[in-house]
């Protein structure tokens, strides 16, 4: 929060939050990819959704974030060498069907990853 009063001086940072409202039914699957600007930096919001839609429904919610941050990475060390932001990554999951189960079951499922 502290890097955010700096950018406010230079307007780097919005005063009116930016937010939009979805009205989930209980059967929509839906997800949010929480990350740092290390992710964003070189992967932009269409190419998250991308890259992690097969991946979330195929190998879940850990799998996913890592691949997101072992591809963000990677653009790192292409554009910039050895230096790399911070990469941090969560991913919430609503109303995910619990594969292991016949009935449907739906959960909640939360998955966080840091580069180190």
């Amino acid at each position: 929060m502290s890097r955010a009063f700096g950018d406010l001086a230079c307007n780097g940072v919005l005063r009116e939050p930016e937010y939009k409202q979805l009205f989930v039914q209980p059967t929509d699957e839906v997800y949010m990819i929480l990350a740092s600007d290390g992710i964003w930096e070189f992967i932009n919001y269409e190419d998250a959704v991308e890259l992690s839609a097969k991946k979330l429904r195929l190998k879940g919610p850990r799998e996913t974030v890592n691949f997101l941050k072992g591809a963000s990475r990677k653009r790192w060390a292409h554009v910039c060498g050895d230096y790399c932001d911070d990469i941090t990554c969560i991913l919430v999951q609503w109303n995910a069907k619990d594969k292991g189960d016949t009935a449907s079951k739906t959960s909640q499922s939360l998955a966080v990853s840091r580069h180190e």
